[in-house]
């Protein structure tokens, strides 16, 4: 293993470890973060998100109010007391697809992996907290091929948690989140290795979906692979599915589905059907993964971005 590889293993291994009572490495800066539930509160969900992401934020951050317990709570501040915490890392995002060549080989990207949510029972003390939410990892690149490389892997999801400010201890989540880089294509495709349309997958997460496979015969298709409709299970996470190729007829190779949060469904991977207009992958949502890329024997696609992570309040 190469040094660039093992410190990247030890940067994905730190991030995954957090855990409750945890201090962060530096202080936590109060200047410029908005308040959350101004920036980042989702109503008709009732849980804290990224709202706006232009220009492909790593992560968002805002200060959580909490005020005395026995105090009137508002639209603007929670009250001292118990409360039922769920958090969740960024989704991986759906693997571009690969060119499929006449005698074989290429097909659509796998769909990102669903991230696995926390939960814990935590007592929040009258103060202010510091919100980290990841981001979903962006969407694999389409495939290059002129130089014969297939499509690309999707990135990581970026790791979310509670920190309070007083004491910088971490009260749920990944220590380090608020300080965590995504990595550089370069370093992504070293640690993915093999450049085969696989979907991302990282701490916290199953694996991404593989890239499609070649059929062995000539009237052999793979049926088409949707996005995970179904939520899984309270602390979950779903692997994304794989993607799909067809010799017999060279239709399009449709991009895998990505996989699915508690409370997100995994976005579906790119293609098109007989007689219709293609359709782009879809984004994941909250948490969940992106799908894959479509591949055809004239085109292969990027893949699509990871749902955003999030973090939910539960008075007990």
């Amino acid at each position: 293993m190469d040094m660039t590889k093992l410190a990247f293993s030890l940067l994905l291994l730190g991030i995954g470890t957090g855990c409750a009572g945890v201090r962060t490495a530096t202080p936590v800066a109060l200047s410029d973060l908005p308040n959350c539930f101004d920036t980042n509160y989702d109503r008709e969900r009732g849980l804290f998100t990224i709202r706006n992401d232009a220009g492909n934020p790593v992560n968002q951050q805002c200060l959580l109010t909490v005020g005395p317990r026995g105090g009137v709570a508002s639209p603007q501040r929670l009250t001292a007391g118990s409360y039922r915490v769920y958090i969740a890392n960024g989704g991986g995002g759906g693997a571009g697809g690969t060119l499929q060549a006449f005698l074989g080989g290429g097909g659509g990207g796998g769909g990102g992996a669903g991230s696995m949510e926390s939960q814990a029972t935590v007592y929040l003390n009258e103060g202010t907290y510091k919100l980290t939410l990841g981001a979903g990892g962006p969407g694999g690149t389409a495939c290059m091929p002129g130089v014969g490389v297939g499509g690309g892997p999707g990135w990581v999801g970026s790791p979310s948690n509670m920190v309070r400010v007083a004491t910088g201890e971490v009260v749920i989540g990944k220590p380090g989140a608020d300080s965590y880089a995504r990595p550089t294509r370069g370093q992504l495709e070293r640690m993915s290795g093999k450049a085969d349309a696989h979907g991302g997958s990282g701490p916290g997460q199953t694996s991404g979906g593989a890239g499609a496979q070649a059929a062995t015969e000539d009237h052999v298709k793979v049926p088409a692979t949707s996005g995970a409709s179904k939520v899984t299970s309270v602390g979950a996470a779903a692997g994304g599915t794989s993607g799909t190729v067809s010799l017999a007829d060279k239709s399009t190779g449709v991009g895998g589905g990505g996989g699915a949060t508690s409370i997100g469904a995994g976005g579906e991977g790119g293609g098109e059907s007989p007689g219709q207009k293609a359709n782009p992958p879809e984004r994941g949502s909250l948490g969940s993964g992106g799908g894959g890329g479509e591949g055809s024997m004239s085109e292969c696609d990027p893949g699509a971005r990871g749902g955003h992570g999030y973090v939910a309040l539960r008075p007990n």
